[in-house]
């Protein structure tokens, strides 16, 4: 059956000498692969461009029943191949700047990683859809800083990690630690507070944990208020890459993470 598709691309992997897996979280099936060409033809060269990582893609194809695969995991019954490709947003400034695509390389490793889902996700899609229109478009250079670290935190609402930040919903009566002056852990696998140390090495310490729900209330427009240091942003961005290790099955190690470090370094 002919189908519209939406997506936005993940990644690529060549498949012989003239196609590659392309990867896709889609609007209306989730993750999703499909086999595009890259033969030597100057049609096909042309389609290659739409297949840069983050590009959101406009194209038609034949979903057939078992005809899908799981993302890049091995193929069944053949992958669907895309015809009619088109991109329905260009990006104005993100292939151009060196922070933004910097940040798109990141991202895209990121989603690759923690979108596990082959199946309809609307708002999941809306908001990654949105967030990278809105990073293209962003002028302050606070705000494009902190982009990755709020994309990141809200980001596990829509894939059910988002942590419990209420002090007081795990501890015992009395409040925080049973007094304001009680130490105060974090425990990241948990994923909520405690008021001793847990028995593994993943929590964060009274000054780190107390930071958690002033951080996680960073939205896009909220974002230039947070004035960090580079020192800062990177051990955010350290906090929340360890979360996602914890909570996200086989979430592997991020090559574009040290690009990352080096960059804000």
């Amino acid at each position: 059956m002919q189908e519209n598709i939406r997506g936005i691309v993940l990644r690529t992997v060549k498949y012989g000498d003239t196609s590659m897996i392309v990867d896709l979280f889609t609007e209306s099936h989730g993750r999703m692969s499909f086999m595009a060409s890259t033969s030597r033809a100057k049609r096909a060269v042309r389609s290659v461009s739409f297949w840069q990582p983050l590009s959101m893609v406009e194209f038609h194809t034949e979903i057939r029943p078992n005809g899908t695969s799981s993302p890049l995991g091995g193929i069944r019954g053949g992958l669907p191949r895309p015809t009619d490709v088109r991109t329905y947003y260009n990006y104005i400034d993100l292939p151009f700047s060196p922070v933004k695509s910097t940040l798109a390389l990141f991202l895209a490793e990121f989603l690759s990683a923690a979108l596990r889902e082959e199946k309809e996700n609307a708002p999941l899609y809306r908001y990654i859809e949105s967030s990278l229109q809105w990073l293209d478009l962003a002028e302050a250079p606070a705000s494009i800083a902190n982009f990755h670290l709020a994309f990141l935190m809200h980001l596990s609402r829509f894939i059910g990690i988002y942590p419990n930040l209420d002090p007081n919903s795990s501890l015992p009566l009395g409040g925080v630690g049973g007094g304001s002056n009680s130490p105060l852990y974090f425990d990241l696998l948990a994923g909520t507070y405690c008021d001793r140390q847990p028995p593994h090495a993943h929590f964060l310490r009274y000054e780190e944990a107390r930071a958690l729900p002033v951080l996680f209330r960073m939205d896009y427009a909220t974002l230039h208020l947070f004035r960090l240091s580079r020192k800062e942003r990177m051990r955010i961005l350290q906090v929340l890459n360890e979360y996602y290790r914890l909570h996200v099955p086989n979430f592997p190690e991020l090559k574009s993470l040290e690009v990352l470090q080096e960059f804000y370094s």
